[in-house]
């Protein structure tokens, strides 16, 4: 079945969200400080539901919304626990863009079954291919103000820390918030490029380089420029088809 996928076309993403994220820079008014984040857990319409910025201090902000109908956050929650044991499982997703994965898990799992993973994509966003590192999180580590999976508007969140394996570095932050909406979900990225620049080291061997690398003109220079746009892109691509893929997934291979 998976190998089928891979010659499926992607399923087109929602016209408003594509619009946004091929459109010009959004307006800056609509872009969330990470003091704000969350403002995400709130179903009411934001000034930028999808689009992308390039800040003053030198980092990028991107804003994707994806409707995901008849799809349940118990079927995300497996995803995100699945997908990376199987390289092939990660290119089904975005079979144009995505080439492997792999994942370090913890040695107790945690609530939910991806908190502590670290994940190893190797994929295109949109600027060239890249080695990435995702250390998923509780909400509350990188910048919810408590527990946001109480709220009851809430079906599940995923997130965390991104870097760079092969510059050995941290540099976003991202979420993903997926709300109940109608029979299925609405998920609300947002990813914060440049938020979190510091080396993989050690807490106070890092935070000389990482108060060096959060300078606007260094963050300039170590995200690429179309960083933005690309990643804007690439999220409602991607979502998009895994909302048309994630139920017939989950069938298969969850509870088939």
């Amino acid at each position: 079945m998976l190998e089928e996928l891979l010659d499926r076309p992607l399923s087109p993403p929602d016209p408003a969200a594509w619009a946004g994220a091929t459109g010009e820079e959004a307006d800056p008014a609509g872009q969330l400080g990470l003091d704000e984040m969350d403002c995400l857990l709130d179903p009411a319409p934001l000034p930028v539901e999808t689009g992308w910025w390039r800040l003053a201090d030198g980092t990028q902000q991107v804003a994707a919304r994806t409707p995901m109908p008849g799809v349940t956050g118990a079927m995300v929650d497996w995803w995100f626990d699945w997908h990376p044991d199987e390289s092939i499982r990660y290119q089904v997703w975005h079979p144009p863009a995505h080439v492997a994965n792999s994942v370090e898990r913890p040695p107790v799992r945690e609530a939910k079954p991806f908190w502590g993973t670290v994940h190893h994509p190797v994929e295109d966003v949109g600027t060239g291919m890249v080695r990435a590192r995702i250390a998923f999180l509780p909400p509350s580590a990188y910048g919810f103000s408590g527990d946001a999976l109480d709220d009851p508007r809430v079906a599940t969140i995923v997130g965390g820390y991104v870097g760079d394996d092969t510059r050995r570095s941290w540099h976003s932050i991202m979420t993903h918030v997926f709300l109940y909406e109608g029979d299925g979900l609405v998920l609300r990225s947002r990813f914060w490029m440049g938020a979190r620049m510091r080396p993989m080291l050690p807490g106070p061997l890092a935070e000389p380089v990482a108060w060096v690398a959060s300078r606007p003109a260094v963050r300039r220079r170590a995200l690429p420029h179309d960083l933005a746009p690309g990643l804007a892109r690439h999220c409602v691509e991607e979502y998009a088809n895994l909302a048309s893929l994630l139920p017939e997934l989950y069938a298969a291979y969850a509870v088939g």
